[in-house]
């Protein structure tokens, strides 16, 4: 699973809009359309998150961490 589909996972589960997400956790709508939309097919370009914000999301929504960055554990 791409972290595209993790944080719309997210985002679904949580039943909230994209603008809320990123007003939750301190990061432009922009910079959200770009990393959960297929706004550049073909390259993972601007497709990655530090483990900062990743941190902050799973902090903020209650998943793991290591999932939101690598897809590695359960959520």
């Amino acid at each position: 699973m791409t972290l595209e589909a993790r944080l719309n996972q997210i985002i679904a589960e949580q039943k909230i809009t994209k603008r809320e997400f990123a007003r939750r956790v301190g990061i432009s709508e922009n910079y959200l359309y770009i990393l959960t939309s297929n706004s550049r097919p073909g390259t993972n370009r601007n497709k990655t998150i530090s483990a900062t914000l990743a941190k902050l999301i799973a902090v903020e929504f209650g998943y793991d961490a290591d999932w939101i960055l690598n897809g590695d554990t359960a959520k």
